[in-house]
């Protein structure tokens, strides 16, 4: 059994430099998660990350083959270029919602070395995880509207625009609480089950290579 990865922790450099790694992100919506993910980068990337996002958008299936399509299109030109990037990942990032075929895109993602940034049921879960430990199983609707609570200025009918300021600084917790959900399911014989979300390992590699470094917490005994 892997070890589970330990709780992150915010150390911010003041060093700026040239991007040094690419992250390109096949989204299923057009606007909450690009809008979340900018913001991580303009916070957490320094100029050491650059992020691209593909322009389709759809279901999963749709997204996951766009991602293959991508990296695939990357390592071509890599091995004919030395001016491309030598480092890169290739992300998909969808929700279980109320999606056909998301068994078979996640396991089509895995076959061909693409990165899954995926929320069960939707992608408002990880932000809530920020505010409070929430481990209802409930449906979208449901998170939708708490998030909404505890997050004043998130209207999911209007944008459904994260308040990135709020929560900028809560991702150890918020990623502990995630880590800790994903592992519950696991436990329960139904992995990536309701509720769980692993968007916390994109922002983390965003973060790794920019100006935020999640360094593992050191246990003193």
């Amino acid at each position: 059994m892997k070890k589970p990865p330990s709780t992150p922790s915010i150390v911010r450099r003041s060093a700026f430099a040239s991007p040094k790694v690419e992250l390109v992100v096949a989204c299923e919506g057009k606007n909450t998660e690009r809008r979340y993910l900018e913001d991580c980068k303009s916070e957490y990337g320094a100029g050491l990350v650059k992020l691209r996002f593909l322009p389709i958008t759809g279901v999963p299936l749709t997204v996951v083959n766009a991602a293959i399509e991508e990296r695939q299109r990357l390592i071509a030109q890599r091995n004919r270029s030395k001016d491309s990037f030598d480092v890169f990942r290739v992300w998909a990032v969808f929700d279980r919602d109320a999606h056909p075929n998301v068994d078979e895109a996640l396991s089509l993602a895995e076959e061909n070395k693409i990165d899954v940034a995926y929320s069960n049921p939707c992608f408002e879960i990880w932000p809530l995880l920020h505010l409070i430990d929430y481990g209802a199983q409930d449906g979208r609707h449901a998170v939708q509207a708490r998030l909404r609570e505890e997050m004043p200025n998130y209207d999911h009918d209007k944008g459904a625009i994260v308040d990135f300021q709020l929560i900028k600084d809560a991702f150890p917790t918020a990623y502990e609480r995630a880590r800790v959900h994903n592992s519950a399911r696991v436990v329960e014989g139904a992995p990536r089950g309701c509720p769980s979300t692993t968007v916390g390992e994109l922002v983390k590699k965003m973060a790794e290579n920019g100006k935020c470094v999640f360094a593992r917490r050191q246990s003193h005994t």
